[in-house]
């Protein structure tokens, strides 16, 4: 059988040497010393096994049938390192088990076996599998692993109920959830437990990629740290993740009903209550996918998962008092945030530097007047010295309100200048005079956000006038400093796993349509005199964000920006040394755009040093 395993090995090294690999080569290697040819047919066989009699076959085996026929007792044995089992092990793996795959299995126990931290226990609930071909591996991992326990349930209960019975028997303080046919890099219980710890966490999630039913990986998803609204649009957490034992149990476990979604559902809840949620951006989880699984299609169950997705999101809006409704999204597994009519208006007040530039001045106001539907908003412009005879003609027509600004053109000093002097509403839209209104509903997309507690700065989704994406969002790092993310994207792309298509957390958002509560203005003190034409609304954001407060893009809100009208050839180097001079440590590292992507293009690509999976040969047997 050894050769057949070699077999299998070369034909797969040429096309990937992950850690998986890497690690089978070295058991084959270990199992060679441990086998002999059987007397009675002269072929390789366990000594840990009755002997077999098996003929060489004339053609090379398939991989799958030689990993299905094969004893993995040497290989746990071997793994396993003479490691007792910890009657108070720090971590609890639970994995809910149906008719599982023998080889998959095996390969998700080596997985844990081949751990670089090893007060774990494994605890494995069988939900009543009518396919018991993967019980011998079970029973010899329990023989081999006393870490390793084998629930055997008679009844099928479900995914949420096995993964109760297992949260159950868990004796961790931590508990990480592993599928069953999914495999785990060699640092992944190590890195979690460093930083649930280090940083007194209540849970932590990682990067993951997928693997194909060979164990090939390929689609790297690379996470932005905890963000709950992107959560409730994009189910974006996954594996790996692990939560405080004691915590899942408080809120319940796993709710039955939404088996197919049960994860997200049950991470909704936990972080409803326990909100200090960490992300290691390393590809610690290597996801299946097998035939007819959502991992290798998103439409494999048609739309059960959006319909349970948007179910338990629907819930979750109801527990936190939310007037929205969830919706299904432009893309499968996508959920659209859609605030319910409002009975309320709170006025807004739209404030709008501008010098002459009548044509542009007048697209503008004409968008908000006739375009915009919100009925209780203040329109002021903080006109600075302008002589052009349309451009004034026009702010004087009904329903614009005019604040003369004068001295040198410095952008914050001029916004805050009316707003102290003229801004009446409780909310601030801090507008430049060349972006023109599309969706009629802008004003209240954006305030749903504004309006919460924890959200500072709400932007829109800017065009350029051919359409294509101008802002999306600020992340930081691009340039040195800061940019658009998503330039030149089609608006009605998914962007990167829905960062285009649904609301979600970002550093900052541009002040060409801001959004935020008049109180959070005056409180963090306007915008930055000393920046005059640029990063006033980065370091705005940044001073939010430091105060705790969520900077949220929202796609539903659209304009267009007619930047190249206004935009001047010049730069401010003076603004761009006092951006790196106050916020270098935060330019580092954007916690809304993962490491592993480049900083050199605005497109989500992936960087040369991005962490792909792969271990360290020193991690491996």
């Amino acid at each position: 059988m050894l050769h057949l395993y070699r077999d299998w090995l070369a034909r797969n090294r040429a096309r990937n040497r992950s850690h998986l690999f890497r690690a089978y080569d070295r058991i084959a290697n270990g199992i060679a010393v441990r086998i002999q040819p059987s007397r009675a047919t002269g072929d390789s066989t366990s000594l840990s096994a009755p002997a077999v009699a098996l003929k060489k076959p004339p053609t090379p085996v398939p991989a799958v049938r030689y990993r299905d026929t094969v004893n993995w007792a040497p290989v746990f044995e071997r793994l396993n390192r003479n490691i007792a089992a910890s009657a108070n092990p720090r971590i609890s793996v639970l994995t809910p088990a149906w008719n599982t795959r023998r080889h998959w299995f095996t390969e998700a126990a080596v997985s844990l076996l081949d751990q670089t931290f090893t007060d774990w226990e494994w605890i494995v609930v069988d939900d009543a599998s009518t396919d018991t071909r993967y019980r011998n591996a079970a029973q010899q991992l329990s023989l081999a692993c006393p870490r390793f326990r084998w629930i055997r349930g008679e009844v099928n209960r479900g995914i949420s109920g096995a993964t109760n019975t297992a949260l159950r028997e868990a004796r961790g303080e931590y508990v990480c959830m592993l599928d069953h046919d999914d495999i785990l890099h060699p640092e992944a219980l190590a890195d979690c437990l460093e930083a649930l710890e280090e940083q007194n966490l209540d849970a932590v999630y990682t990067d993951s990629n997928k693997v194909d039913e060979t164990g090939l990986p390929f689609e790297a998803f690379y996470k932005p740290a905890w963000s709950p609204e992107y959560f409730r649009g994009v189910m974006y957490v996954g594996h790996l993740l692990c939560v405080r034992r004691d915590h899942a149990l408080a809120i319940g476990g796993f709710d039955t009903k939404f088996d197919g979604v049960q994860d997200f559902e049950f991470f909704l809840r936990y972080s409803e209550e326990y909100s200090k949620i960490g992300h290691i951006p390393r590809i610690l989880y290597h996801w299946r996918t097998a035939e007819g699984s959502i991992a290798a299609a998103t439409g494999a169950k048609g739309d059960r998962i959006g319909e349970l997705q948007r179910q338990a999101v629907g819930e979750q809006l109801q527990r936190l008092s939310l007037p929205a409704t969830a919706l299904a999204g432009t893309s499968p597994h996508r959920v659209t945030i859609a605030p319910k009519l409002r009975t309320t208006h709170p006025r807004v007040s739209i404030v709008i530097p501008t010098r002459d530039s009548g044509d542009v001045l007048t697209k503008c106001l004409d968008s908000l007047q006739n375009v915009t539907r919100y009925p209780n908003l203040q329109i002021l412009c903080a006109d600075h010295e302008t002589t052009d005879p349309k451009a004034l003609a026009r702010m004087n027509q009904p329903g614009i309100d005019r604040i003369v600004c004068r001295g040198d053109f410095n952008y914050a000093r001029i916004n805050n200048e009316a707003v102290r002097a003229a801004a009446d509403g409780e909310y601030l839209v801090l507008l430049n005079n060349d972006v023109e209104a599309i969706t009629p509903d802008w004003i209240e997309q954006l305030l749903y956000y504004a309006e919460q507690p924890d959200v500072g700065a709400a932007g829109a989704l800017l065009l350029y006038p051919n359409g294509k994406v101008q802002h999306a969002g600020v992340c930081l790092g691009f340039r040195g400093t800061a940019d658009h993310i998503m330039r030149n994207f089609d608006p009605d792309s998914d962007g990167y796993a829905g960062s285009l298509a649904c609301a979600h957390e970002i550093s900052a958002v541009t002040a060409a349509c801001l959004m935020v509560k008049r109180s959070l203005y005056d409180q963090v003190g306007g915008l930055n005199e000393f920046y005059r034409t640029l990063y006033q609304d980065v370091d705005f954001c940044l001073r939010l964000r430091d105060l705790g407060y969520r900077n949220i893009f929202v796609p539903a809100a659209r304009l267009y920006h007619h930047e190249s009208y206004t935009r001047k050839s010049d730069y401010d180097l003076l603004d761009r040394a006092l951006m790196i001079d106050t916020w270098d440590t935060a330019i580092q590292s954007d916690p809304y755009f993962n490491v592993n992507f480049c900083r050199n293009a605005v497109d989500y690509s992936i960087a040369a040093t991005a962490h792909d999976g792969e271990a360290n040969s020193e991690t491996l047997l």
